[in-house]
């Protein structure tokens, strides 16, 4: 069996949406730009631990006709999480005294996290952009703020030689706040936290070094 062990450079980018008081739906939000930088250390082909920094930029506009209140916003958002990865096959194929020289192509994995994200958002009425906009709304809190997040997704890792993979991915993010969107549970639906979920495509570096700290087979 190979038991395959070492560290992953992990560099992506994607788009984000945003699920909060004012805004449920695709329609309803301005898509932001998704930056992740981060590492992976593998324990075996079938797990390993992450450690990952997000640039996340949110918007929407105001979507609740029963209730209001010309508003629309920005909020950029800082992530930092630690997850567990679990490849869903092995990351090798075949049998044998053949199994350690051939890596599946495809190998979907799940991951689910726990960290925080550092947010700062701006409120301000919904016909205009916040570039040009002469109003913005006051803060409901002191900003920025800290919130608690769980990062849930998978993904499907594309290999392309021993040294680089790229994973298309998929993941949903919880957080512990209702502010995001600058509008707390006095203005609007407080029952349930602000989310937002991310799409992006992650290149994934092992460097191959003579001394095999970064990547080994044993």
């Amino acid at each position: 069996m190979v038991l395959e062990r070492g560290w992953v450079i992990l560099v992506g980018g994607g788009v984000a949406a945003v699920r909060s008081d004012i805004c449920g739906s695709w329609g309803c939000n301005d898509f932001g730009p998704n930056v992740s930088v981060g590492g992976l250390y593998k324990f075996s082909p079938y797990f390993g631990v992450s450690g990952t920094i997000d640039y996340v930029k949110l918007g929407a506009v105001e979507k609740n006709p029963e209730a209001p209140l010309n508003v629309a916003f920005e909020s950029e958002v800082i992530e930092v999480a630690a997850s567990a990865v679990i490849n869903l096959m092995d990351s090798y194929a075949g049998s044998g005294n053949y199994r350690a020289k051939r890596k599946r192509f495809a190998v979907p994995y799940f991951r689910i996290g726990l960290g925080a994200v550092y947010y700062t958002p701006t409120s301000f009425p919904r016909d205009r952009s916040l570039d040009d906009s002469q109003v913005t709304y006051d803060p409901e809190r002191n900003y920025p703020a800290i919130a608690a997040v769980l990062p849930v997704g998978g993904g499907i890792r594309f290999y392309i030689n021993d040294e680089f993979s790229i994973a298309p991915e998929l993941s949903y993010r919880v957080t512990s706040t209702d502010y995001l969107d600058n509008i707390g549970p006095v203005l609007a639906n407080g029952a349930r936290k602000d989310e937002y979920a991310v799409v992006s495509v992650k290149l994934q570096y092992t460097p191959v070094l003579k001394n095999k700290i970064f990547s080994k087979k044993q």
